[in-house]
Parts: structure tokens; C-alpha cells; sequence
């Protein structure tokens, strides 16, 4: 029977809820009628600053010394912290609905071909600083990851790499979700792998890209539009200081505190949750993308599990 793992590699990477989001997006997948997914053998976090111990990991299956992961203190993969996960993704999913606070958008389409699956299906989330890092006779691009050097998402099938970057259809859901024209102005500070993604995305559906400094710059003959006009919001890849955020922290308090703080503030989570959902869409499950939860259910379901974790 064909198994899926998947790791999330980077550094630092033992925060990453990346690993929640593949356990409830299958357990969702899993649980609807005609939807034929291979099982979920494992996730992992994999500490790495080089993307070759990425692919290690994807072909050997182990790691030497698996991090404790931060939110069981214990790494994954190990029965303790796979039976913690495993409760809290299925008591989770007891939430039908999305909770009504919540903003919400749908997914746009992708032009993405039925991958049939291997035995051994490997999915790798990639992070800083490793989305630069592979070389194009490596990797099949369903878009222009490469043309970009931004892969964030990886699938081997049991012949080749297949990558995708959806950094940039993740920004452009989470500002149409909080009331951003996505045609309009996107204030960009920095210029690294995401940032890439997201000016490249943005001016493809119709935005234009203010470049607002920041420790790299966007190439000037990159395939976005760049100008110099008034910005309708920002993204800061450096600081994070931006109106939408890029990256996220522990939250503290109960369930109905943290749906009221997400409902209007757009915490790395949500920009989480929207790239790993076009992940699936794109390259992960294209043929699944229609049935896939929406992008409020599965921030209500995120948040129900780090509540039960907490």
C-alpha cells in the first residue's frame, strides 16, 4: 500500500506547525467519499541549513538525531509525540465548520495534471534558507519555481523531484481574505526566496511591486512589475514588521481568544496555512484541490490543535 512521508527542513525549523497542517489536511482528504490517498506513514521537522539533507532524509527515510519538536518536547516520529499529534488532529476534527469569525476566501485554480502515486511518496515543506539552494537538472517545475529560485514545496514520486513555489498564491489568499485589492500595490522589504514568490505571484494576477529596502532587493529584470506608487499594504520579509505577517510565534490562551486575536490580526499562521493548502493544490493532490478545506476551516482546526497540545 503506498505511504506518504513528510518533512519540513530548514533552520530554524522545531517550531514549524507545518507538520499539523499535513496530518489535518489528510485527515480531511482521508475522510471524504470517492478521494483515494495513500496513508500518512509520517512527518518529521529536519534541521538543516542545506537542502541536500533534505533529499538524504527523502531517500534514506530516517534521521541520525531527530529534533525535539517544540510543541510535545519530544521529536516526531517517536511514539510519544505521534500519539499527541494523532489525538489532537482527530479530536480537531470534530470542528465541521470553520468557525464564523474567521475571514475567508477560496483557492484559486491551478492548472495542475493527476500525479499518480508512488509507493513511497515523499512531500518535503521547504523554509529558510533552503528555497534557493537546488540546482534546475534536480527538480520538474510545475510553475516557475526555478526561474524565480524560490522552492518551497517538493514530491518524489519514485523516478524524479518534482518542486513547486506557492509562497506567492499564499500571500495573494490571505490579502484577498483580509480585503487587500490583489490587483493593487504590494509593499515588498526584502528580496530572498518567499519575497520572490510573492512579487512574482502578485503581478501575474494584475498587482503591481514597490520594492520598500531591506537587507536583498528584488532583481530588477525578475518577471514582477515594479513601481514606485502609492503601496495599499506591506509584507516585511526581514523584520516582519509588515500588515500582513510572514511568520508566527506560540500563542497562549483558549480557544475562543485566539479565533478573536486571528479573526482580525493576519499572524504568520494564516500565510502558513494558505501556502501549504496551494502545496496540495498544486503538486501534493491537484486532483483533491476541489475538496480540500477551506482556508478558515483550517486555521479553526490549527488552532484546535495547539490548544490541545498547549
Amino acid at each position: 500500500m503506498a505511504r506518504i512521508r513528510h518533512g519540513v527542513a530548514g533552520k530554524p525549523i522545531t517550531h514549524s506547525l507545518s507538520p499539523v497542517l499535513t496530518a489535518l489536511v489528510h485527515a480531511h482528504l482521508s475522510r471524504k467519499k470517492g478521494v483515494k490517498l495513500p496513508g500518512l506513514k509520517g512527518v518529521v521537522v529536519i534541521p538543516t541549513e542545506g537542502v541536500e539533507n533534505a533529499l538524504a532524509w527523502g531517500y534514506a527515510g530516517a534521521l541520525p538525531s531527530p529534533p525535539d519538536w517544540e510543541y510535545v518536547n519530544s521529536p516526531l516520529g517517536k511514539f510519544r509525540a505521534n500519539a499527541l499529534l494523532d489525538r489532537a488532529v482527530n479530536a480537531s476534527m470534530e470542528y465541521v465548520d470553520a468557525d464564523s469569525r474567521l475571514p475567508n476566501t477560496g483557492l484559486p485554480r491551478v492548472k495542475s495534471k493527476k500525479h499518480p502515486y508512488h509507493d513511497d511518496e515523499v512531500w518535503i515543506s521547504l523554509t529558510s534558507p533552503l528555497k534557493h539552494q537546488l540546482s534546475a537538472a534536480a527538480v520538474k517545475c510545475v510553475d516557475n519555481a526555478m526561474e524565480i529560485r524560490s522552492v518551497n514545496t517538493l514530491r518524489w514520486d519514485g523516478h524524479s523531484w518534482w518542486a513547486a513555489s506557492t509562497d506567492g498564491q499564499g500571500m495573494r489568499i490571505v490579502a484577498e481574505a483580509f480585503g487587500y485589492p490583489t490587483s493593487g500595490v504590494i509593499g515588498i522589504t526584502g528580496g530572498g526566496g518567499a519575497a520572490r514568490s510573492v512579487a512574482s505571484a502578485w503581478t501575474q494576477g494584475g498587482g503591481q511591486v514597490k520594492q520598500l529596502g531591506g537587507k536583498r532587493a528584488l532583481d530588477e529584470d525578475g518577471p514582477w512589475s515594479l513601481c514606485e506608487d502609492s503601496h495599499d499594504f506591506t509584507v516585511d520579509f526581514d523584520s516582519d514588521e509588515g500588515d500582513i505577517s510572514v511568520r508566527y510565534k506560540k500563542m497562549e490562551g483558549d480557544f475562543d481568544s485566539r479565533i478573536e486575536y486571528l479573526s482580525t490580526k493576519p499572524d504568520g499562521r494564516w500565510f502558513l496555512c494558505a501556502q501549504h493548502l496551494m502545496s496540495w493544490a498544486s503538486l501534493w493532490a491537484p486532483e483533491y484541490s476541489n475538496e480540500l478545506p477551506s482556508l478558515s476551516l483550517l486555521m479553526t482546526r490549527l488552532t484546535a490543535v495547539e490548544v490541545h497540545l498547549s
